[in-house]
């Protein structure tokens, strides 16, 4: 059972329905911290299926049995921008990787970290280190 706080696309949910990069972001007690950049030709199918991982194996963004029950924390899923070429769509992840450095994401491309890893870097987040 989950019972962290879903945030899904609530600004623009319309424009998820198209190509683009999204990105995936946890807040707790006032603080954010960007997660993960993604890009899809169907951001909110592929979100869809992020949250299903999620609901299976919390590990999979870096939670554990307490950190999936903490009801402070608001998992929010918001399109950065709306790209429907995949080439210039791929390049622009890539920047906005390098960017905002996702703390789930190996920096190499868009490969997430090991599940140790990333349960490792959200427990630090949420920790406040």
């Amino acid at each position: 059972m989950m019972k962290i706080k879903i945030d899904f696309f609530n600004e623009n949910i319309i424009d998820a329905i198209g190509a683009g990069i999204y990105q995936v972001s946890i807040m707790n007690n006032g603080k954010e911290e960007v997660l993960y950049i993604g890009e899809s030709v169907f951001v909110i199918v592929r979100c869809g299926a992020h949250l299903f991982e999620l609901k299976k194996t919390p590990e999979y963004f870096g939670f554990n049995d307490e950190t999936i029950n903490n009801e402070n924390i608001i998992l929010k899923f918001e399109l950065l921008e709306a790209i429907s070429n995949m080439a210039d769509r791929k390049h622009r992840e890539k920047e906005l990787i390098q960017k905002k450095k996702p703390i789930l994401q190996s920096g190499i491309s868009d490969r997430m970290k090991s599940v140790e890893e990333k349960v490792q870097a959200l427990t630090a987040f949420l920790e406040g280190e």
